[in-house]
């Protein structure tokens, strides 16, 4: 199946916040969840991004995200995000069905520069 194929069978998905939205949520305390490969990360990130791995995110939210961090928000409100929105809009449900609050980036990283915000190369803080 070509990529043409896939993406009007999958479709993008819809829903996700606008930028202005996204950054409302992250300036409240939400956590901003990169799900793009270790490279895709390291090339350019959002300042803050926490890389998670998208099966992790999938089996354990809070988990994948926290790791063992006692100072961890009980309650939060994730932000997925990949490069266009595509990968991230259609994990955000799987998120969501674990209990969690979740949204994501319409536009992804694409969006978020042309928003006028900055990426930032290197790799994850641990």
């Amino acid at each position: 199946m070509g990529l043409r194929n896939f993406l009007t069978n999958r479709g993008m998905p819809t829903g996700g916040l606008e930028l202005a939205e996204a950054l409302n949520v992250l300036a409240n305390g939400g956590i901003l969840v990169d799900i793009r490969t270790p490279g895709e990360y390291e090339a350019g990130h959002a300042p803050g991004a926490r890389l998670v791995e998208p099966k992790d995110l999938v089996a354990d939210p809070f988990t994948a995200v926290y790791g063992d961090d006692p100072l961890a928000e009980p309650d939060p409100h994730f932000v997925l995000v990949c490069d266009t929105g595509f990968r991230s809009g259609h994990l955000v449900g799987a998120v969501r069905e674990k209990g969690y609050q979740a949204d994501f980036l319409t536009g992804g990283l694409r969006a978020w520069r042309e928003g006028g915000e900055i990426l930032i190369p290197g790799p994850p803080r641990h």
